[in-house]
């Protein structure tokens, strides 16, 4: 019995002597489209603004931790009105999403940095939705009227991206990029005129500061 407790307590002991909690802020930028069922001639959507949103981090292994984020981002896509007659005029559609995506992340000392890998699932929910076109030569954008029988309000989805970080004493700065597939389709099918399937595909960089509790992990 006393070898059991002795072997618990050494555990625990080995685990927190890695512990470490991180909490910050974070910035980015997100490149976007939709797949769409049937295709249709689709461009990226740079984004209108940037993403920004609160990170939390945890470690209690020296290589693997959890990082969960909760943000503004906006998604979308651009596609042709009229190739024939309107040429390069498109049309803009931008979601706006309040994300939470939750990963697990590994990471690797490599002595001036740290590398680390993220892969996990997100659910975002939609907050506001613009549509325009640059016809007048640039977008003239207005919020459209979430319609529930016809919008998705919640998308989720997978993430995975690669980053590096460096720790401080005062904290740690980080940089990364992601991609990113929603299998969540952005109007439902059911409404008249709507697409099978549509569904998100984005690309995106971030940088962000973290303050640390706990143990420095190295």
């Amino acid at each position: 019995m006393i070898k059991k407790s002795l072997t618990v307590l050494l555990t625990i002991f080995a685990l927190s002597a890695y512990s470490q909690t991180y909490v910050g802020v974070k910035g980015g930028y997100t490149m976007s489209d939709i797949a769409f069922s049937p295709v249709q001639n689709t461009r990226m959507l740079f984004a209108d603004g940037f993403d920004y949103g609160l990170v939390f981090k945890y470690f209690n292994l020296k290589y693997f931790g959890l990082q969960a984020e909760l943000y503004m981002v906006n998604r979308g896509y651009r596609k042709p009105i009229d190739l024939a007659e309107l040429g390069d005029t498109l049309y803009k559609r931008v979601n706006t999403y309040i994300e939470l995506p939750i990963f697990m992340q590994v990471r690797f000392n490599l002595k001036l940095f740290m590398i680390h890998f993220n892969a996990g699932p997100y659910i975002a929910y939609l907050v506001q939705a613009r549509e325009g076109d640059n016809s007048s030569g640039e977008y003239q954008m207005s919020n459209i009227t979430i319609n529930p029988l016809r919008d998705n309000r919640i998308d989720y989805g997978l993430i995975g991206g690669i980053g590096l970080s460096r720790d401080f004493k005062w904290g740690t700065f980080f940089a990364e990029g992601r991609v990113g597939y929603g299998y969540g389709d952005m109007q439902k099918h059911t409404y008249t005129g709507m697409p099978k399937q549509s569904k998100a595909v984005f690309q995106s960089v971030n940088v962000g500061y973290l303050y640390h509790f706990g143990n420095n992990v190295k």
